[in-house]
């Protein structure tokens, strides 16, 4: 399910292709979207760094209350999805822990 969620730079020649995924956000919507185009995204200014953006998902995981029981089981599968790569940033304690207490 993780790694379905985002998309990294596949164009070769990009510039940016080690350090970024590509994003863009509708402030109309609110909502927060992968973009496939390199043009787009220099267009836009949207380029965020891979680990910042894997560390925050994974704190909003940790972060984030269900709202009821539909919710907490997603929740339990996104935390189960990322427990291999929490440990890169050192949060598999605290991924573990949300995961315990969704369990119960």
């Amino acid at each position: 399910m993780f790694s379905s969620s985002v998309s990294s730079c596949r164009n070769y020649k990009c510039s940016k292709k080690d350090s970024c995924l590509r994003y863009a956000t509708d402030n109309i919507k609110s909502e927060t979207y992968l973009v496939l185009t390199e043009e787009e995204c220099n267009k836009n200014k949207s380029y965020i760094n891979k680990d910042e953006y894997y560390k925050k998902m994974i704190l909003n995981t940790i972060n984030e209350n269900p709202k009821d029981d539909l919710n907490k089981k997603y929740l339990l599968e996104l935390c189960y999805s990322l427990l291999e790569i929490s440990k890169q940033y050192g949060l598999n304690n605290e991924l573990t822990n949300k995961i315990k207490l969704l369990e119960h």
